[in-house]
């Protein structure tokens, strides 16, 4: 089964909403991200949902929790499903998961500090399983980011995709600009949030500040026609007309200004342009196995 990555194109948007609603009956017709409080909640759904409602994805996230505590079960998976949470815990108390996990469509981010995130992570797709850190605007982008980054482009052993790395890796194509917000689901060209109200908006920070671009169930159907849609799928352009200084650096092309709150005083030029050589690396590197295999 496919792991869980957003695909290049999309005929149409998906919805992502939080799991407090009937969301199983009133979105069918749909595909959808499900954020989800329990992962007890998960038969429920399944049992009731329309057989026309596709769930892209459960998203679970608890930023206290650790890999150790949370109590895995068959009927968890019965999608693909996300875990965001603070780090891996005991080895010894994990170990015994690992096997389940690596045959099921699941992938563990971690949210905790970099040092931890990033060597839990490694862990883990070094294991089979598909893991990755949560890059914040804010983020410190420390070594031990872009030892991480090494690991996931350059490393020799077989091992699993590390996020956001492998999102970025693959939509990224040369001529299409991409961010690390699209491993969040940040992504106007793949992405609407949703409430039980119907309010429509790019984020869920949007939606709990109010700021939605429309509502009503009835502009589902043409959503991805939507001018506000369109209008955010561009949006970045404007920092070129702005002449903004982030349009000025190299790594632009897989950054988009992400990093621009922290530009003058972070490391993010440093670090983005090393993520874009090593995609462009590994790009090159799977094109001329490809002609050999041709040959």
């Amino acid at each position: 089964m496919e792991k869980y990555i957003p695909s290049k194109h999309s005929k149409s948007l998906i919805l992502v909403t939080k799991y407090n609603w009937p969301v199983e009956v009133l979105l069918k017709g749909h595909a959808v991200v499900l954020f989800i409080d329990d992962l007890n909640s998960i038969p429920n759904i399944m049992r009731h949902k329309s057989d026309t409602i596709n769930i892209h994805a459960f998203v679970h996230v608890n930023d206290l929790a650790s890999l150790e505590t949370i109590d895995f079960k068959p009927e968890f998976f019965q999608g693909p499903l996300v875990l965001c949470i603070n780090r891996l815990g005991k080895f010894s108390q994990v170990h015994h998961k690992i096997a389940m996990l690596r045959n099921m469509n699941v992938s563990v981010f971690f949210t905790g500090e970099e040092r931890t995130a990033t060597r839990d992570a490694q862990i883990l797709s070094s294991l089979g399983i598909h893991s990755g850190i949560v890059l914040h605007k804010n983020a410190a982008l420390s070594d031990n980011v872009m030892d991480l980054m090494t690991y996931h482009f350059y490393g020799t052993l077989p091992h699993a995709p590390i996020e956001p790395f492998s999102t970025l890796e693959h939509l990224y194509d040369g001529t299409r600009h991409v961010t690390p917000a699209q491993a969040q689901l940040h992504d106007p060209t793949r992405y609407v949030f949703i409430d039980k109200d119907y309010h429509l908006a790019f984020s869920q920070e949007e939606l709990d500040r109010g700021e939605y671009f429309d509502q009503g169930r009835d502009k589902l159907a043409t959503l991805s026609q939507h001018e506000a849609v369109e209008a955010q799928q561009t949006k970045w352009q404007e920092m070129f007309i702005e002449s903004h200084p982030c349009t000025f650096c190299p790594a632009f092309r897989v950054c988009m200004g992400y990093f621009a709150e922290q530009r003058d005083n972070g490391r993010c030029q440093v670090v983005m342009s090393d993520l874009l050589e090593a995609i462009e690396f590994s790009k090159k590197k799977n094109q001329n196995n490809q002609n050999n295999k041709n040959i």
